[in-house]
């Protein structure tokens, strides 16, 4: 079944994924780096995990994850100018924190779907 989706439902979906994925990767970096964490830092992983998400409507999720880690440590060690621990660490709390937004927006919008009326 092929989706029919409006350009600009993908256009909104994916800034909304974007700023939510940048606010996330600041917060990451701010667990790790404390106050020499920056806002405008977070804003090249934001997008990139942004635009990985537009691919899992054609790929497999075990694709979609690997590509996500592969991406987002790259682009948090060039957004950061980080050695290897510290740019693994901001990847892992980006990746735990975006995991723990999914499933709660996930159950937010299961809640919601299940409302009477």
């Amino acid at each position: 079944m092929l989706l029919q989706l409006a350009p600009a439902g993908i256009l909104g979906g994916f800034l909304l994924i974007a700023v939510l994925s940048t606010l996330l990767a600041n917060t990451a970096a701010y667990f790790v780096l404390g106050n020499e964490a920056e806002l405008r830092q977070a804003i090249p992983p934001g997008v990139a995990m942004a635009l990985v998400g537009l691919s899992a409507a054609v790929l497999s999720p075990a694709r979609v994850i690997a590509i996500a880690l592969v991406v987002d440590f790259v682009v948090v060690r060039l957004a950061y100018g980080l050695d290897r621990r510290g740019t693994a660490m901001i990847t892992a709390m980006h990746y735990t924190l975006t995991v723990l937004a999914a499933i709660g927006i996930q159950q937010i919008l299961a809640i919601y779907q299940t409302a009477p009326g």
